[in-house]
């Protein structure tokens, strides 16, 4: 499929497997369902139908007949997808408790130079780390290097996600201390990552949004021109050279899952800031877009968003 850098979004990440489990459903033993950069792969093509979405991801031989038909379906450019032998990542997410207690099984290696390579002809990028080893460092501060000097206009956004925690089957994963986790944030447009996961960064996260704003000033420092701190149902902060605004979240009259919230709002703010809209009209656009998938469970809760595109 041809397109112009200009229509043509990179998504760079890894697709995992979800198990999900809610109130009604206490076993571990319940079918796969597509996850991890497909949120973000399907929220882009709902949200911006006139974009080519073009995926840089590994994914499981035996799990690409769940993502496949997800991506044949939303258009996306399939030239930058690696397919591994075996499952692949396999997560299990307890969406019992807001924390959502995580048990990853992540047998993707991190992308490397070559593979990176595929996403060099997209004007606007997102680094989704939804496994926490998607991409290889060195590799990446390389890629970002020449990636830009073709694009020094393009938008490049990353969202923190999984990076925060470690990995070891067999338990739930938990927050660490990232190593050389500053050298990641170098010419970023935009850095998405939760409350929470600041205490990956810093070591002991804030309490509270309020308190976060000189966190956010000091990641302003080392390297994002954008920085958006979220807090679930009590909104996000944003912080950019203006000073820090608070975005309250979007009322829910009913929430079912959470799962993929945080992927669609960082689409919905590549849709509208990676193309220059005002701050009054994205950021209370990305907490409806957010909020509205939290009444379904899975990827089918996104298919709400093909209505508000």
């Amino acid at each position: 499929m041809a397109s112009d850098a200009a229509s043509l979004v990179g998504v760079v990440g890894t697709f995992n497997a979800d198990r999900l489990i809610h109130a009604s459903l206490t076993e571990k033993g319940q079918r796969l369902e597509a996850g991890g950069l497909a949120y973000s792969v399907l929220a882009l093509a709902r949200l911006r139908p006139a974009w080519v979405v073009k995926p840089v991801a590994f994914m499981g031989e035996e799990h690409a007949p769940l993502f496949h038909p997800v991506l044949e379906r939303c258009g996306a450019r399939l030239d930058g997808l690696r397919t591994l032998p075996g499952p692949g990542n396999e997560v299990v997410l307890d969406c019992r408790v807001e924390e959502k207690p995580e048990e990853a099984f992540l047998r993707c290696p991190p992308l490397e130079g070559q593979h990176l390579e595929a996403a060099l002809d997209c004007s606007r990028l997102l680094l989704n780390c939804t496994s926490g080893r998607d991409v290889d460092q060195a590799a990446w501060a390389a890629f970002r290097r020449a990636w830009r000097e073709r694009h020094p206009q393009g938008w490049l956004q990353m969202d923190w996600h999984s990076l925060s925690l470690d990995w070891e089957p067999g338990r739930p994963r938990r927050l660490r201390r990232v190593p050389n986790a500053f050298a990641w944030l170098q010419d970023l447009d935009l850095l998405q990552l939760t409350l929470h996961e600041t205490g990956s960064l810093v070591g002991r996260a804030p309490q509270r949004l309020e308190d976060a704003t000189d966190l956010a000033m000091r990641l302003r420092h080392a390297g994002c021109r954008r920085v958006v701190v979220t807090d679930g149902a009590r909104g996000f902060l944003y912080v950019d050279a203006r000073g820090p605004r608070r975005q309250p979240a979007w009322p829910v009259a009913r929430v079912e899952d959470t799962t993929g919230c945080g992927d669609v709002l960082g689409a919905s703010l590549l849709a509208t800031l990676g193309s220059a809209w005002p701050l009054d009209r994205a950021l209370p656009l990305a907490a409806q877009h957010a909020a509205l998938v939290c009444a379904g469970s899975g990827l089918g809760s996104l298919e709400i968003l093909e209505a508000l595109s």
